[in-house]
């Protein structure tokens, strides 16, 4: 992916048809869809891995640790180093060209994993996958800023995140359904290559589709204007940091909310299928389908549900965007806690289905809130700081924790169950009393904003 300049990215606005600043634009809301199916591809590459665990461990001959690693650090710690760059090349270029060029390269890590014959070629793999998909999330939020007006953000990243939740889903529907396609296929012996197991043709089959996607984004989605844009050359990293210290009073507590929110996102959910593996008995095919259905027709209600509370809230409360997220972090605990600890895998699913309802209504308004929040040209930049904060501190360190607590607490696979309950009791109440710190200075910067005229 080439660095994009500001004349490059004059010039690539002025290619395609100007979305308004107002929004009117159908362009703008083609681009929040197309946004949300890059979304889509980032989180089936991401996360169809946690569907083979079992069949990694027992043909690869790995520990929880080890496979802790592949579904954590091997993709956070990437993630991190590719994030600043591309974040900066974001605010300071083509967003476009930023987001199609990472996708087509995580896709062709994604179908590499399906060749990889021992540990550390599967790392370099996850490795270029997390490096790669650190572009994406920041510079799509940022355009999504300028395509759309502040009152309809929440509603557009609401449709933003259900890409996450579409793809978190489809990855354990397809992943399921291909296996189940796949499972009477034997190992392929490639030689002296090595071998080639069914469960890695899914890597394979879901990884290429991302390069056809990457060439429609390029030619299709707009690149829209700056809205409120003060610095066309972008703002250096010290100016960044500064800006997030002058507003200290939201961010500090906002990222240690973030940060637990995020343990419980990645590190539990990491952990998800195997659960029901261990504790009842279930296959990957049919606890794929079920919980892949389950999450989108749940997750996908609460966005929508999240996104209209916002605007509702938003009509006489300053601190609409971040009240709704507090809410959805405080108000499932109860429910997150008690379903590993159901005797019946139905009353499992039922009780994770409600509090995982509850838990996405708050995305869109988080979203809303970091953008509203941020000058134009750092957006990418701040984005990606909370982004690192979820996909490499609680991404890397969540699926582990819950393997070390499993191996050298639990000591039993068995007990997964206890360790998920146990860490949902504790993680749960600190989140939401941080994102409760949060909610005045949020209120505060977004009436000055307002004032101001800007976002």
């Amino acid at each position: 992916m080439a660095t994009t300049s500001v004349n490059e990215a004059t010039a690539a606005s002025s290619e395609s048809p100007a979305i308004a600043p107002d929004g009117t634009s159908p362009k703008g809301w083609y681009l929040v869809y197309m946004t949300a199916v890059v979304g889509v591809m980032s989180q089936v590459d991401r996360g169809i891995l946690a569907l083979f665990v079992q069949p990694i461990k027992r043909d690869f001959h790995l520990s929880d640790t080890q496979v802790s690693i592949l579904l954590g650090f091997a993709f956070t710690f990437f993630y991190v180093v590719g994030g600043p760059p591309l974040s900066r090349m974001a605010d300071n270029g083509v967003r476009r060209t930023v987001i199609s060029g990472a996708l087509a390269v995580w896709s062709i890590a994604t179908a590499m994993c399906g060749f990889a014959q021992s540990f550390w070629a599967f790392f370099a793999s996850r490795a270029v996958i997390g490096a790669a998909e650190s572009g994406c999330g920041p510079a799509s939020l940022s355009m999504i800023g300028d395509a759309v007006p502040r009152e309809k953000l929440p509603r557009a990243y609401a449709i933003y995140n259900s890409g996450f939740v579409g793809g978190s889903a489809l990855s354990l529907m397809l992943g399921g359904v291909l296996i189940g396609l796949l499972s009477d296929i034997k190992p392929i012996q490639l030689g002296s290559y090595g071998v080639i197991y069914n469960w890695q043709l899914v890597f394979i089959i879901v990884g290429l589709p991302g390069l056809l996607i990457a060439l429609l984004f390029r030619a299709t989605v707009p690149e829209p204007a700056r809205k409120g844009g003060k610095k066309p050359g972008g703002y250096p990293l010290r100016e960044v940091l500064a800006h997030v210290l002058s507003q200290r009073a939201m961010h500090f507590p906002l990222i240690m909310g973030v940060l637990l929110m995020a343990f419980q996102t990645y590190g539990l959910a990491a952990w998800g299928p195997a659960f029901y593996q261990r504790t009842y008995g279930w296959g990957p095919a049919q606890i794929g389908m079920l919980l892949g259905v389950i999450t989108l027709i749940g997750s996908t209600i609460g966005l929508f549900t999240g996104a209209r509370l916002a605007e509702i809230f938003g009509r006489n409360r300053d601190d609409a965007n971040l009240r709704v997220l507090f809410l959805a972090q405080l108000l499932p605990i109860p429910l997150l806690v008690a379903a590993p600890l159901m005797p019946s895998p139905w009353l499992a699913l039922g009780l994770n289905a409600v509090g995982g309802i509850l838990a996405t209504m708050g995305a869109a308004g988080y979203n809303a809130a970091i953008n509203i929040s941020t000058p134009n040209e750092m957006r990418s930049q701040i984005n990606v700081m909370y982004f690192i904060l979820q996909n490499a501190i609680a991404g890397s360190l969540g699926p582990t924790v819950v393997a070390l607590c499993t191996d050298f607490i639990a000591h039993s696979e068995g007990d997964l169950r206890y360790v998920i309950s146990a860490l949902r009791l504790i993680l749960g109440p600190a989140t939401a009393f941080f994102l409760w710190k949060a909610l005045r200075p949020y209120g505060r910067i977004y009436r000055q904003k307002v004032e101001e005229g800007l976002n």
